[in-house]
């Protein structure tokens, strides 16, 4: 399963058990959680089947982004970090090493404490959320570490696949053990989560790296930020705008779709976390082939025929009044975000020097964490505004994508390098990477 110029999928589908096990965490985080907060508000349905905090839907979009807000600092900097870290465990693992089991505690914490101490409720989340940034960015800087750059839109879709694998385990089976316990889901993704990264840790090894770059590598976290010099290449800040809108209208489904669920279509909570699974699936699916269309047919026109269907289909879809309605739509939904997330990262990827590719990763989250602070913030406020009428978020997410489109339009670079210019980089990776 491997290329004659390095690229290896079964290194792609093990390092993807990581990618599966962090998307399995937050598909239980972002499905429940907000649930959680709300339930017990007078006009919130019963039918959530849990005693929770009666927090209203702006409050309850801000607190959805705290996760976002603090990768917005964090993430970068780990980026730079892992970027010039040596040790003999290599630049990225050691942040594998120190942030999953420290996630995983704060993680089966958080329906511990539900319906008893929001403090403590909110602690629990805290202590997740940071030790999940601590390793975020890292475990995705993997993928471009030993991928050459031709085919990493094909390796993007096969992590991507692994992780709607993660994302279809959390809407199925956490939605059918959530009605045994809340705490059940909690644990099943937790587990898993460590599970996925440990396969990482003991099957990926890192390409071998020189000791340091040179004088750079000394430099500040501001300094080297200035010698990206993204403002002087236009298609960087606008790959990052259209990043930024696209994301809006994904957190506009991902946070309030159960919640839509469970208020217009009288579905208990595990059964309109279940329907989630059809996107997932979807993604799953389709992923590989997002990738095989990115590299044949170009990124950037992959992107944009996502970003046009997914917005016809929320628009469509602020209409829906039945499951049956949902099952139909949500897998196109999978299909399309799927050709829109497979071919991003890539794009920004191949728009970066070789020695700063964990520096353009966090340049990456910068704008889809800058995305899922004011997403969830401004959809709960135009929700809010409508009387509580959640089919609005369908609405202001078809929206965003359509601005999305309008910045991708002025990117002029990010598509797949020649393989001749980096046939000897590749070798060197396959060979120092099982």
């Amino acid at each position: 399963m491997q290329t004659r110029n390095g690229f290896s999928y079964w290194k792609v589908i093990l390092l993807g058990f990581g990618f599966m096990g962090v998307s399995l965490l937050w598909a239980i985080y972002n499905a429940y959680v907000p649930i959680f907060l709300q339930a017990g508000r007078p006009d919130f349905s019963t039918s959530a089947g849990v005693r929770g905090f009666g927090l209203g839907a702006g409050t309850t979009g801000f607190i959805m982004t705290l996760d976002n807000i603090a990768a917005l600092f964090i993430l970068p900097y780990i980026g730079f970090f892992s970027d010039r870290l040596r040790t003999r465990w290599g630049r990225r693992k050691p942040f594998l090493i120190a942030g999953a089991p420290v996630a995983f505690l704060g993680f089966i914490g958080i329906p511990f404490f539900l319906g008893n101490s929001l403090i403590l409720f909110m602690a629990a989340i805290g202590l997740t959320l940071f030790a999940m940034d601590a390793f975020r960015t890292p475990v995705i800087s993997l993928m471009p570490d030993i991928t050459p750059s031709p085919y990493r839109s094909q390796a993007n879709g096969m992590i991507n696949l692994m992780g709607g694998v993660g994302g279809v385990l959390a809407f199925a089976v956490g939605g059918l053990l959530f009605k045994f316990s809340p705490s059940a889901p909690f644990l099943f993704g937790g587990l898993t989560m460590l599970a996925g990264i440990l396969i990482v840790l003991v099957f990926i090894r890192e390409p071998t790296e020189p000791e340091s770059y040179g004088e750079n590598d000394k430099a500040s976290f501001l300094d080297q930020l200035r010698t990206l010099k993204i403002l002087q290449d236009s298609s960087v800040p606008m790959i990052l705008g259209s990043i930024f809108f696209w994301f809006l209208g994904y957190n506009a489904l991902e946070v309030f779709f159960t919640s839509f669920a469970v208020n217009t279509m009288n579905l208990d909570s595990g059964e309109a976390t279940f329907l989630l699974a059809y996107f997932s699936l979807a993604i799953i699916l389709f992923s590989p082939v997002s990738g095989w269309i990115g590299g044949k047919w170009g990124r950037k026109r992959s992107i944009g025929s996502g970003i046009v269907f997914f917005a016809l289909l929320l628009a469509v879809g602020s209409q829906m009044t039945t499951p049956f309605q949902a099952k139909l739509l949500l897998p196109l939904c999978g299909i399309a975000w799927s050709l829109i997330l497979v071919n991003s990262l890539p794009m920004v990827l191949d728009m970066a020097p070789q020695d700063k590719l964990g520096s353009y990763t966090g340049l990456y989250y910068v704008a889809s964490q800058l995305s899922a602070i004011v997403g969830p913030i401004l959809a709960g406020k135009i929700i809010e505004l409508f009387h509580n009428n959640y089919r609005m978020a369908f609405i202001y997410g078809a929206v965003t994508l359509i601005i999305a489109l309008g910045f991708l339009i002025r990117v002029r670079r990010g598509e797949a390098l020649d393989i001749s210019l980096v046939e000897p980089e590749a070798a060197s990776s396959g060979n120092s990477a099982r």
